[in-house]
């Protein structure tokens, strides 16, 4: 307790007394030990302030011996509850090595999904797949019989959902997590990069075996971005065996990428071929209508008073990518409730802008990435994203994948390496795949010029 008073104390030298006492004082501590401690925040809007001031500056709170202490943060009778807090759901008592998870937003479930004709699909199975294990589930409890229901083995499982950032992978993977878990089944929802903490740690202290038990006996696991694992040798080996233990006992797994199985980067081939055993099914980013309905769902949650024009406003300037527009929206919660306490009207659309005037320069600035180039390539050679990014060597896919390459490092300075990350190439495979487009291009009258010069005018409007 001392150690986040002395925190608090630091605080109160950058923000003010008045600031931290008005959001960070009122949070009630409900308990604490040498490494962790428990909060309780008093609104949704206390734990919002807290993620966008003060998440970052928690390496700054540490015990008497320079250990970091975990913050645990939670609504007092939440109605909505900020998405990604980390709380202790697994502990071995023989030990201080304890495995995180992240808290499930609440926001998140399936019927508030906003479907649309690109994801309709993907929603209809997991729909219907978690209402037969609920439906297990129950009629189990209702025998009493003790018997674990089984899951569905022929073509769901595992289920891979994969599409860009901003598809609703995440809120679907909470979603069917958070309705499991309502009936009584261990789901197991984590990210990638939880995963790869959890696999370092445990190998770190001798711990194998407690990280082993918790993840191999959940009844249902979902890991979501499983492309973060490449690379990572140690963690794909656990992850391995971890998937292996699961689907031969028939329990469920859900996974999520960015891409298809087989444009995996740096995965391992026994991995790749067993994301491929069940069903993959694609997801897209929210186009305008489905944004706007996104948006005013997420402030109807919050009970936040926001008029369409806003609604609009926010998914115009943010259209690249609906996490984004989300985020703005949450900011503008924020800081209006910041500004303007019990606001019960919504804003005008001129102080909506000078709020988020920062986050819209930064949208503007960040707009053009690698992700875009790619897209604008293979929307205009009419090839599938993945043949650009894949690794086909068809006459067809290479020149437009070399032209990719080159606008990456033209546009955006990108390193060679990380472009050879992108595309599944060395980086000596990539400067050789510039220099031939270069080469190509500096010849009078050719169509890679004004292929060229037509993606780089769309990515500019």
């Amino acid at each position: 307790m001392q150690a986040w008073d002395q925190f608090l104390a630091q605080l109160d030298l950058e923000y003010g007394q008045e600031t931290v006492s008005r959001w960070l004082r009122t949070l009630k501590v409900l308990r604490f030990d040498a490494c962790n401690i428990y909060l309780e925040a008093q609104d949704s809007f206390q734990l919002l302030w807290f993620d966008e001031h003060i998440r970052s500056k928690l390496g700054q709170l540490v015990n008497n011996n320079q250990k970091p202490i975990k913050v645990h943060l939670a609504l007092h009778e939440p109605i909505v509850q900020a998405p990604r807090k980390r709380k202790t759901v697994s502990t071995n008592p023989q030990t201080s090595f304890q495995i995180f998870f992240d808290e499930l937003d609440p926001t998140c479930s399936l019927d508030d999904f906003v479907v649309s004709e690109d994801n309709k699909v993907a929603h209809k199975v997991l729909e219907e797949l978690t209402s037969r294990l609920v439906e297990a589930k129950v009629q189990a409890m209702s025998s009493f019989s003790g018997h674990k229901p089984a899951i569905e083995r022929a073509f769901l499982n595992p289920v891979f959902l994969y599409g860009q950032s901003g598809s609703g992978k995440t809120h679907l993977l909470m979603a069917v997590a958070q309705k499991l878990r309502r009936v009584g089944y261990k789901a197991v929802y984590a990210r990638s990069e939880l995963f790869t903490e959890h696999v370092v740690k445990a190998i770190r202290v001798g711990e194998m075996s407690h990280f082993r038990n918790t993840y191999r006996n959940a009844d249902v696991l979902l890991i979501d971005d499983v492309q973060v694992f490449g690379r990572k040798n140690a963690t794909q080996e656990e992850f391995f065996h971890t998937f292996n233990t699961l689907h031969t006992e028939g329990k469920q797994i859900i996974l999520s990428s960015n891409v298809v199985p087989q444009a995996l980067q740096f995965i391992e081939p026994r991995l790749i071929s067993r994301f491929e055993w069940g069903i993959v099914l694609p997801l897209t980013p929210a186009h305008k209508k489905e944004l706007c309905r996104i948006l005013e769902q997420k402030a109807l949650a919050y009970q936040y008073p926001v008029s369409l024009r806003t609604i609009e406003f926010l998914a115009d300037s943010f259209a690249t990518n609906p996490k984004s527009a989300v985020k703005a929206l949450e900011a503008l919660m924020l800081r209006s409730h910041m500004n303007k306490s019990g606001q019960k009207t919504h804003l005008p659309l001129n102080a909506v802008k000078a709020l988020l005037a920062d986050l819209i320069e930064t949208e503007k600035a960040s707009a053009l990435s690698t992700t875009r180039i790619i897209e604008a390539v293979a929307e205009h050679y009419s090839l599938p994203l993945e043949d650009i990014v894949g690794k086909s060597q068809a006459r067809e896919c290479v020149l437009p994948r070399q032209l990719a390459m080159h606008l990456c490092r033209e546009l955006l300075k990108v390193p060679y390496m990380k472009i050879g990350d992108l595309f599944q190439r060395d980086h000596s495979t990539v400067m050789s795949a510039i220099r031939q487009v270069q080469k190509q291009m500096s010849l009078p009258g050719n169509d890679l010029t004004t292929a060229c010069s037509t993606i780089q005018r769309k990515l500019s409007n």
